[in-house]
């Protein structure tokens, strides 16, 4: 059972649609949703904007609506042992423009960039900007990951506590990303 604080929204959170969205938002298919666009590094919301407006219609277009949408999306999350990754990323849809986005707290934020002339060629570091990458390639920045499960699967990371540690003594690791095989 979630339990939540409306501090600010308490006026709306003690209306019918207050009590509506809360009991939305805590069902185990919301939750579940509001996890899965966590998980794929996405903001929560994402995750639910169909059901959302299949549900309240344009009573969930107002500005303070939203805004306490994403507030009860944070607690629920903090007691699901979430934590905020970013706030203001920007959503291209309706009825949400910007929005939170949240991580596991052993999670570290990995950014990755291509040889320009080798894209097999990949460099794992924990920033974007100011990266210290190898010298002897030129780089495109590639993709920014946080979850084990995507460095398992797009760069055959299997121990993400020991790139950590490369990364933290060295500044970046290199990788080759083989080619994956398909099945005729």
């Amino acid at each position: 059972m979630f339990a939540y604080s409306p501090d600010k929204f308490a006026s709306l959170y003690a209306s019918p649609l207050g009590q509506r969205l809360w009991a939305f938002l805590t069902l185990p298919e919301s939750v579940a949703r509001l996890e899965t666009a966590s998980e794929l590094s996405k903001p929560a919301v994402e995750g639910i904007e169909e059901q959302l407006l299949a549900e309240f219609r344009e009573d969930v277009l107002a500005d303070r609506v939203k805004q306490m949408v994403g507030h009860m999306v944070r607690q629920i999350l903090e007691q699901r042992d979430w934590v905020l990754d970013q706030s203001d990323v920007k959503v291209q849809s309706v009825p949400f423009s910007k929005a939170a986005r949240y991580r596991r707290p052993d999670w570290i934020t990995f950014h990755a960039f291509r040889n320009t002339s080798d894209p097999r060629d990949v460099v794992i570091t924990d920033r974007r900007q100011n990266a210290p990458l190898p010298t002897d390639a030129r780089w495109t920045y590639y993709a920014t990951f946080a979850s084990p499960l995507k460095a398992a699967v797009a760069f055959g990371v299997r121990d993400i506590r020991q790139l950590r540690q490369h990364v933290l003594s060295h500044g970046y690791q290199r990788l080759r990303i083989e080619r994956m095989l398909r099945r005729a």
